[in-house]
């Protein structure tokens, strides 16, 4: 196929994607659907909603100008050929979280000793413990948060760690917006928009059903989706 034919051929593809993401509307062209579809946290159209339009103008100038069947008025570069293969490829076929999880998360007891936390910190260099309590999940404890609970009980020079549990630290540290679910079905764009729009955002947690009561399957960091 010559270049023309593989750009109609993946903007095709395209369309028809984003017809089905609006559940096939009628008469409806692709500025439109692009901004409809937009409004998905899921979806990279921020990101590439400019150039589809230009190739929906570019399109139109192949598809309606030929006048020869060997003849193409307006042929694509090669650019534009490899972006929309680009873009076809991100949105038909995306990176999912499963891709990136750490899956050898470990959950902990609302009860379990301040001293074992702090154990497990050194001997397995962990950093983020999902804390759950009669099998729902209660918060999330981090090594800031540690930090944070001694430093406000740093007076206290009796303190026996074996006193304290987890659910000690998480009445100090228990931020609501600092952890957010997923399942295995999101997209790492997705991921990357949760952290993006929230700097509080310590880590996500990817469930069976994408909610805190789901069954516990990995965990996300800032560091898994940009790196140091």
């Amino acid at each position: 196929m010559n270049r023309a034919d593989i750009f109609l051929v993946s903007f095709n593809k395209i369309e028809k994607w984003l017809k089905k993401q609006l559940e096939f509307p009628s008469n409806m062209g692709v500025t439109e659907m692009l901004r409809r579809v937009k409004k998905r946290s899921d979806l990279p159209i921020a990101e590439i909603e400019f150039d589809l339009i230009e190739f929906s103008q570019l399109r139109n100038a192949i598809v309606h100008n030929r006048i020869e069947t060997d003849f193409i008025i307006a042929e694509p570069n090669e650019w534009a050929v490899e972006r929309i293969l680009e873009i076809e490829n991100e949105l038909l076929h995306p990176r999912l979280v499963e891709r990136i999880l750490k899956t050898n998360v470990k959950i902990f007891t609302a009860d379990v000793p301040l001293q074992e936390i702090l154990y497990i910190i050194v001997e397995k260099e962990y950093s983020q413990f999902p804390i759950y309590q009669n099998k729902k999940f209660r918060g999330l404890i981090t090594t800031k948060g540690i930090g944070m609970w001694f430093a406000k009980n740093a007076d206290n020079n009796m303190m026996d760690l074996n006193y304290y549990t987890a659910i000690d630290i998480l009445d100090l540290d228990n931020k609501r917006d600092a952890v957010s679910f997923l399942s295995l079905s999101d997209t790492e764009y997705k991921a990357k928009e949760l952290f993006k729009s929230n700097p509080r955002l310590e880590a996500i947690l990817v469930t069976q059903n994408g909610k805190s009561n789901g069954k516990l399957i990995g965990i996300i960091s800032p560091k898994d989706l940009f790196g140091e």
